[in-house]
């Protein structure tokens, strides 16, 4: 199991404190049961694996503040995923190069397109 990357560790070091925060129902009391707690999670969001701080920085501690304002009882990890935000989208294509055709290019898409139609017809 690959270990969870450190600024995502970070992100849910402190999700996990905005819980204990937000004085949830179950919230671990005892400074002992948050490192039990922090120590599965960690287990558990590393299992998933896949985590890409580029792409996944920012998007664990929004699922926290998303959690803490919309549960009443301290959530189990899989509350985490549900509440993940999607990736961000890649950037998006170039728009394309508005150069018109070369000639010689021209002629041979023309002779093509000429032979299909010509083939078709034969076909009909």
């Amino acid at each position: 199991m690959t270990p969870l990357p450190i600024e995502i560790y970070n992100e849910l070091v402190d999700g996990l404190s905005l819980l204990v925060g937000a004085r949830l129902a179950y919230t671990p009391q005892t400074e002992a049961k948050l490192d039990e707690t922090l120590a599965a999670w960690e287990v558990i969001l590393a299992s998933r694996g896949g985590w890409d701080v580029d792409k996944d920085k920012g998007r664990v501690i929004a699922a926290f503040v998303e959690m803490s304002t919309k549960l009443d009882a301290f959530p189990a990890p899989k509350q985490l995923f549900a509440h993940l935000p999607p990736r961000p989208l890649p950037p998006p294509l170039p728009a394309p190069d508005p150069a018109p055709c070369p000639p010689e290019i021209k002629a041979q898409l023309d002779a093509l397109t000429a032979g299909l139609l010509i083939n078709k017809k034969t076909e009909v």
